[in-house]
């Protein structure tokens, strides 16, 4: 719609970013900003917002234009689309054992619709919807956790394996669902004795009285620091701002990539309004919610998205590369689509962390702007990994494809190899035997790119292991997964010089220069003379050791 409406969930507290997850209960993963249910209803019942609240208003016909469904015992909802919870929609398999089925409605959410309408003063509909209730049941005191909303399905034959027979069904009444629902019998004599009473009774008379009928006032706040989708590197964090003097200030930090942690910290703005506070956090995403309250009830409130990209374990090797540098031997230039975007293949920071039963590799780059679709759409990482005591019959100078025309030093010869990339990644020793999967993310705050691999399979890297780093453009329609070079760049290729020159880096076959617009050198060694394909043939790269 065009107009506010609430979605189901956000992981964020943004409802317009575009996030996924997954709904549970054998259901797909979608897009936060497709899912809707009706839990907003409680907002009203719970004093929190009137029932002629505009957003909420506009939001009932997203409800019922996405999970209402007419039954021959009267209308009624689904929990939100998507719902993978309930018998098989084709042919009333049982959800359980295979966990895979189709939602159905939910009579307790016909009492909910009606404790709406009643405070929105139609009686009419609330009693109706109350009636339905009792249609929907299969006897007095027997409502049902849901009603098939379906075409009447006949019982499977009876001896069908009981794990994919169906009861059978009839429109309008009960699905192969708890029978009764408790919640739903408790919810029907709410609703009964709500019309009774025409009001709401179990409704908060202290909320109602602060949010709809006295419309607490606002008061000032701003926020300093941190800034909003920024990266920390640490905890706590320092949480500065300034309000009104004397405004108590709360602030929340709640973890969305560690089961909704919350941690809570309070202090009062001094004589100058200014304040700060220290919020402990744990590695992940952590949503800030900062709250101002004045002596007389007047609130404000503000968010922020930080990120702690904290990986647990020993740091093995911890090596920063300049930035700006994302040009292979210095005369390479980004495709000329706005999908690309600066920094994109510009390394700077590589890391190998002992996490325990797996090796991770963390690097980090100067934009991580999500690619086709991708969080790392753009960028195709090579990680070749020199064991020193690995055989030399097991070892590789080859590189990864040998259209992307470079060698590896001897001395840095691989015995694994590690290719990371948004949409394949490669895992292979020098045999070319794959050797597992590679696990793969990525944030766009921080601008690091974490894959990890299991101890057992690539060994116990320590002194004297060597990594040999490589960044380039991921083109899944190439043979070698590779962006491909043209002599200045295309749309969607990568450029051998920006302009056509006469220069020799520039009048050279653009199939034969090495694919690599960013990588890792030693101690004494500088880039634009490892990748210059004019005096090396071919361009030999070497690896960074842990000493």
């Amino acid at each position: 719609a065009n107009h506010p409406y609430y979605i189901r969930l956000s992981k964020t507290g943004d409802p317009n970013a575009a996030i996924s997850y997954n709904l549970g209960n054998g259901g797909p993963t979608l897009d936060q900003r497709s899912v809707i249910d009706a839990g907003f209803l409680e907002l009203v019942r719970l004093g929190l917002k009137p029932a002629n609240d505009p957003v909420i208003a506009e939001s009932l016909p997203v409800v019922d234009a996405t999970i209402k469904s007419q039954t021959n015992s009267g209308p009624g909802w689904h929990r939100y689309n998507g719902d993978g919870y309930g018998d098989a929609a084709s042919n009333g398999h049982p959800w359980a054992p295979s966990g895979v089925g189709t939602g159905h409605v939910w009579p307790v959410l016909d009492e909910e619709r009606g404790e709406y309408a009643l405070a929105n003063g139609d009686v009419s509909t609330a009693s109706e919807l109350l009636a339905t209730m009792q249609r929907f049941a299969s006897g007095v005191g027997l409502i049902p956790e849901q009603d098939w909303e379906l075409p009447d399905l006949a019982p499977s034959p009876y001896g069908t394996d009981p794990t994919v027979a169906s009861i059978g069904f009839q429109n309008g009444h009960p699905a192969g669902s708890a029978s009764p629902l408790t919640w739903a019998e408790g919810a029907f004599v709410r609703l009964f004795l709500d019309l009774g009473a025409r009001t709401l009774l179990e409704r908060p008379a202290a909320t109602y009285a602060r949010y709809v009928l006295q419309h607490p006032g606002q008061t000032a706040l701003s926020i300093a620091a941190p800034g909003d989708l920024t990266a920390v590197d640490g905890s706590p964090v320092t949480v500065r701002g300034s309000s009104a003097p004397g405004n108590r200030i709360y602030v929340a930090g709640t973890n969305t990539d560690n089961n909704s942690q919350t941690t809570l910290v309070s202090t009062v703005a001094a004589a100058d309004g200014t304040f700060s506070v220290q919020l402990p956090i744990s590695g992940g995403t952590t949503v800030i919610t900062v709250v101002a309250v004045s002596p007389q009830g007047a609130t404000a409130h503000a968010t922020r998205t930080i990120v702690w990209d904290y990986t647990p374990g020993t740091v093995l090797l911890d090596v920063s590369d300049p930035a700006g540098d994302d040009n292979g031997p210095g005369n390479y230039a980004y495709p000329t689509a706005a999908d690309f975007h600066a920094g994109a293949f510009d390394i700077l920071e590589f890391r190998v962390i002992d996490s325990g039963d797996t090796i991770v590799f963390k690097l980090k780059v100067g934009d991580l702007t999500p690619t086709f679709g991708s969080p790392l759409g753009a960028q195709l990482i090579d990680v070749y990994v020199h064991d020193p005591n690995a055989a030399p019959a097991d070892t590789s100078t080859a590189p990864s494809f040998p259209q992307r025309n470079y060698t590896i030093a001897a001395t840095a010869a691989w015995s694994r190899l590690i290719e990371v990339q948004g949409f394949g990644q490669r895992y292979i020793d020098a045999h070319g035997t794959t050797l597992g999967s590679v696990s793969i993310s990525a944030n766009s705050i921080s601008h690091f790119i974490t894959f990890s691999v299991p101890k057992a399979s690539l060994g116990q890297p320590g002194p004297g292991w060597g990594f040999t780093v490589t960044l380039t453009g991921q083109d899944g329609f190439q043979p070698d997964q590779a962006r491909a070079f043209t002599s200045t760049p295309g749309p969607y290729t990568f450029g051998v010089c920006a302009t056509a020159s006469s220069d020799p880096h520039c009048t050279v076959d653009p199939g034969t220069v090495p694919k690599v617009m960013d990588t890792l050198t030693p101690p004494g060694v500088q880039q634009a003379d490892e990748l210059d394909y004019t005096r090396h043939q071919p361009v030999v790269l070497q690896d960074i050791v842990i000493p």
